[in-house]
Parts: C-alpha cells; structure tokens; sequence
C-alpha cells in the first residue's frame, strides 16, 4: 500500500520538489499565450455557429482540429513531464544513492509516474475542457448541415408530392456516456504517455533521447492508421469518422462525435457501434500503459531496484546482528571498576 498511496511514498515528494525547484521561471508571454489559446479556442469555435454558412461548412472542421491540437500538445508535454523522471537520475549519478535507501522499484515508480502526472495536470485539465466544450458544438454542427440537406430535398419535392419531414431525436444515454467517456480517455491518455516517457527514460537513460523515442511509439499509430484511412477511403471523404481504425489515429475523438449526434436518419445504429470502436482506443491505450509500466519495473530491478516487500529485510538483519551475543565476551559484563584507563605517555 505504501507504494500505491502518494502520501507515504517519499520519491513522489522528492521528485516534487525537484521539480518545484528544478523548473525554469516561466516568462510573462509563456503565463500568456497558452491561457489566451484555450480562450480563443472556447470562446471563437461556439462563436462560429452564428453564422448559417460557417457553421455548415467549417464549424464541425474547426472543432476537429481544435481537439486534435490541444490533444498532440498535452500528449507531448506528459511525454516529457515523464521523459526527464529517471534519465535525470542517471546524469547526475543519483540513482545509486536512490537505490540504497532500501526504496521498491515498484514505490520508485509509482512515484514518479504520480509526479510526473501531477506536473501536467494543468494541461491534461486543457485537454478535457477543450473536448468537452467542443462536444456540443460538433452535435450543432451535424445539425446545421442535416438543416441544409433536407431542406433542398424537400423544397424540390414539395411541388410534387406532400412530403414527410424526417424526425430529430435526442439520445440522453448517448450524451451522457460521450461526456463520462471523454473523462476517461483523456486520463487513459495522460496515463499512457506520462508511462511511456518513464519507459524511455529508465530503457537510455538520456532525457531528449527518450523524449523521442517515446513521442515515435505513441505517435506510430497516428501515422499508421491515419494512412491507412485515407487509403481506403480515398483523399476526401465524409466517412472517416465511420472508419473504425482512424479512431486509433485521433484519440477516440471521432468515436465520441458519433456518440453526441442526434437520432437521424444519417445516424441510425451509429451509435452502439461507435461505442465497440471507443473501446479498442481505450483498450489499446490501457494495453501500452500496462506493458510500459512492466518493463520499466523490469529495467529498474535490472538497474539495482529492490523487488517489492524486500526493502525492510536489510533493517531486520541488521537489528538480528546487533542482538546477537559476543562470543568472545562468553556472557561476561565487564563492571565500572574493571574498566582500565591507560596513563598518558
């Protein structure tokens, strides 16, 4: 339990405090420009439903790219946040003394993988406002261009025939799950990213080369995928969201836009799929969690880490020789008066 709770786990707080004091003075424009990036991303896409003809055609894209910036932005930074855990400890020649304060790599982990999440909070915080905040903006948006396709259909017919409107329908369990699942994917990928930087730290021991290295294996399925998509559906299409593996490319976002649409002819039978599709995205990042967390707890026993529930064998040895009797003393107390002090030469 001591290695699970953040409390009791000294290297949570030691890395902490490196950090509070490690960490560079940040500048009046870096206090600035991100906070006025989140505000203009909050404030300008909603704003961009105002007007009919922007949000038919660029609202949905604005609140796309918004996520999918803010997402590449905090993967990176918790990537870092991670990166710079271990390999610092081999730099500055510390990990030894780390190692023999008897400390598990289990307790040397987890807390560094706290810390390191606890330092990008902030930005995993921007990550889930930005995705929230873009869920009822996207469900406008479809709404908008369902407006505009029905009403040309039915305005040419009208002449013709009496025409039957289609209906709009509102799906709360839907809406509900989009909103507790964007909370979840969004820690599931802070989890894996933070992870994956302390695999790379503790596998080269050198920040930016596991800064790297870790940015490559979390952005491989992006590039894979990504390309995969537009193989198979071509260079523009409107399917993409309806593509089940693009979803490994952008973070389950698209799964989520397909969860928050309305009940209409176009989503029919959308939603229950997208859920089975948001679960491989969750499944994959809680797979590359699990298998990042292992071997770095393999790397660090290699590196000298106590296995967990051995730390307090070394204390109990120790009192066990100081109990045991002097033999040459065979069970003898020497008495004041017996105690010679030698005369100064």
């Amino acid at each position: 339990m001591t290695a699970l709770s953040r409390k009791s786990n000294p290297v949570f707080w030691q890395e902490i405090t490196h950090q509070q004091r490690a960490a560079p003075r940040r500048t009046l424009l870096g206090k600035i420009v991100p906070p006025l990036f989140l505000l203009a991303i909050l404030i300008g896409v909603p704003l961009s439903l105002s007007d009919p003809v922007i949000a038919f055609r660029h609202s949905r894209d604005f609140a796309l790219v918004s996520i999918w910036v803010v997402h590449a932005l905090v993967a990176v930074r918790c990537i870092i946040a991670g990166a710079n855990t271990v390999s610092r400890e081999h730099v500055a020649q510390t990990w030894d003394s780390l190692v023999l304060t008897g400390i598990s790599a289990r307790q040397i982990l987890l807390g560094k993988w706290f810390a390191a999440l606890r330092r990008a909070a902030p930005w995993i915080l921007a990550l889930g406002t930005v995705r929230l905040a873009m869920l009822p903006v996207l469900m406008m948006a479809v709404l908008h261009r369902f407006a505009y396709f029905t009403f040309r259909r039915y305005s040419y017919s009208y002449a013709y025939d009496d025409p039957v409107l289609p209906t709009v329908e509102w799906l709360p369990w839907a809406t509900f799950a989009a909103v507790i699942l964007t909370v979840i994917i969004t820690l599931a990928e802070a989890a894996c990213c933070t992870m994956l930087g302390i695999f790379a730290s503790t596998a080269f021991k050198r920040g930016g080369l596991a800064g790297v290295i870790a940015f490559a294996i979390r952005f491989a399925p992006v590039a894979i995928f990504a390309g995969f998509t537009r193989y198979e559906l071509g260079a523009a299409s409107y399917r993409w969201y309806r593509f089940a593996p693009f979803a490994f490319a952008d973070g389950g976002t698209s799964p989520l836009y397909m969860l928050i649409l309305p009940l209409i002819p176009w989503t029919r039978g959308r939603h229950v799929e997208a859920l089975g599709t948001y679960g491989g995205v969750l499944l994959m990042l809680v797979g590359a969690t699990a298998i990042a967390f292992l071997l770095t707890l393999w790397l660090m026993r290699r590196s000298g880490a106590l296995a967990a529930g051995r730390e307090a064998e070394p204390s109990r040895a120790t009192e066990s020789d100081l109990a045991r009797s002097n033999p040459a003393r065979k069970g003898r107390a020497y008495g004041a008066d017996e105690v010679k002090v030698a005369p100064n030469a």
